[in-house]
């Protein structure tokens, strides 16, 4: 793949800045897009102006993504890659967590990305070369913990999303495919907030987790080995399978073997 131009939203810290350092490494051009305009300043400054152009926006809203667009079509170079990786995590039991914060998650984690895909896929197809269109999803996407019922469930939804998403492309003869990242715990500041299950998570992407900087890596060499779907670790897959043996026996996981390993 030639190298061209690579677009990141939720692109200011965490995985997405982390994406955005590695795609430069490997030769590419970036356009980032995210909210907080100091950190986004701060980060192109680091990269370089020549590499890293930089759009301030609210990843829900359709007129910010179609600047962020215009902002891309600017530079002139053809958009290869796309990450929609924008998102948030709040924890809390079903039947108490405010409906607020479960309606903030999948209109960022869910709906945006469905937005992002509609901004960024007709460019990238445009110019005709291979394209990846790749969305942040979780380890949630495939299994499930008490007080996390919100979250997981935004993240299931990117998944149907991106092997629809994949699909439609493949049918319409595209030359863009979907792909979507699992990460387990990452040492990033996703679980921002206080509380028994948040201090939990945060103590276990301590312990257990790896950098950003290594999440970085792995969706990178993933993509450049035309994986669809790019794990970060092994035990992420065996709490999957677990779960899946678990269903098809007729039983919920919680209800069969211990619950969750890795949760993002």
């Amino acid at each position: 793949m030639t190298k061209g131009l690579v677009a990141i939203t939720g692109a200011a810290r965490g995985i997405g800045a982390a994406l955005a350092r590695e795609a430069v490494s490997r030769g590419y051009r970036v356009a980032l897009f995210d909210r907080d305009s100091v950190a986004l300043d701060e980060l192109q400054s680091e990269l370089g102006e020549a590499d890293c152009a930089v759009c301030t926006g609210d990843v829900t809203s359709e007129a910010d993504l179609a600047q962020f667009a215009s902002t891309v079509l600017a530079i002139g170079a053809p958009l290869q890659l796309t990450f929609a990786n924008a998102g948030v995590l709040r924890a809390g039991a079903i039947l108490d967590q405010d409906l607020g914060e479960i309606e903030q998650m999948f209109a960022i984690n869910t709906l945006a990305a469905i937005k992002t895909a509609r901004a960024l896929v007709p460019m990238m197809q445009q110019h005709g070369a291979p394209s990846v269109f790749v969305l942040t999803g979780s380890t949630s996407m495939l299994t499930v913990a008490a007080g996390y019922g919100g979250y997981a469930a935004s993240k299931h939804a990117l998944l149907a999303l991106a092997e629809a998403l994949d699909a439609e492309l493949a049918a319409a003869g595209s030359p863009v495919r979907a792909a979507i990242l699992c990460p387990a715990a990452v040492q990033t500041g996703i679980a921002d907030g206080s509380s028994d299950l948040l201090d939990k998570l945060k103590r276990r992407m301590e312990t257990h987790g790896i950098s950003a900087e290594a999440m970085a890596r792995l969706a990178f060499d993933g993509i450049e080995a035309d994986h669809s779907v790019i794990f970060s670790s092994d035990p992420s897959k065996r709490a999957a399978t677990k779960r899946l043996e678990a269903l098809l026996s007729g039983q919920f996981v919680s209800r069969s073997t211990a619950g969750n390993e890795g949760s993002r």
